[in-house]
């Protein structure tokens, strides 16, 4: 879920893209977990604010 999501339930076609990234993240990585290791807190909320970001995925290759 987007970060304007999780924090304020606030629904919107930002947090739909949000979405639709993190999947084609999993699909990318053949299905890895998305944050692994973290689960929803404040605490998690604030570090997406502060710039968390999951890493390129392994078979995002430049060509795409």
């Amino acid at each position: 879920m987007s970060i304007e999501a999780l924090k304020h339930m606030d629904f919107s076609t930002k947090s739909d893209v949000w979405a639709y990234g993190v999947t084609l993240w999993e699909m990318f990585t053949l299905g890895d977990v998305p944050y692994p290791g973290m689960t929803y807190s404040l605490q998690f909320v604030d570090e997406l604010l502060e710039g968390l970001r999951m890493p390129k995925p392994r078979y995002a290759t430049t060509e795409l």
